[in-house]
């Protein structure tokens, strides 16, 4: 990678009826599946600008989700809620996303409207730096 250490990418709080929680009918998430990979895709290719971010065969990432309200979410499922927007992502990047290796995940207060950022790094000295600063931000340790 180049310039910066990590790609990063923030996308809007995803719609609650693609989690495996959701309640909506197959053919209705199926279609929010799509739009929503859709918008990561064009997210994604906003912030790539003319670099090459992913080359080599890992990536490591951080999922940073900042809520639209303080209403209790296990983790698992926002992850889970995502897929579409890792999927959107990777499509821009055009790279298999397979190739995540270990991946953290971090709730970080809440926004108006709720966000999700995404980062990507190919140094696994810098993912678990990250890491160790949000962790430690967290839990209000200096």
């Amino acid at each position: 990678m180049s310039k910066r250490d990590f790609f990063r990418v923030v996308l809007p709080w995803p719609n609650w009826d693609i989690s495996p929680n959701g309640t909506s009918n197959r053919r209705y998430k199926t279609q929010l599946v799509r739009q929503h990979r859709q918008d990561a895709r064009y997210a994604a290719m906003a912030a790539i600008g003319y670099q090459n971010w992913i080359d080599g065969n890992e990536a490591y990432s951080i999922w940073i989700f900042r809520q639209p309200n303080k209403r209790k979410r296990d983790t698992g499922n926002m992850r889970a809620a995502c897929k579409a927007y890792q999927d959107g992502v990777f499509d821009a990047l055009r790279v298999d996303d397979s190739i995540i290796k270990p991946e953290a995940i971090f709730q970080d207060g809440y926004i108006d409207g709720g966000e999700v950022e995404l980062r990507l790094y190919e140094d696994p000295r810098q993912w678990l730096d990250d890491v160790i600063q949000l962790l430690a931000k967290n839990h209000d340790i200096e």
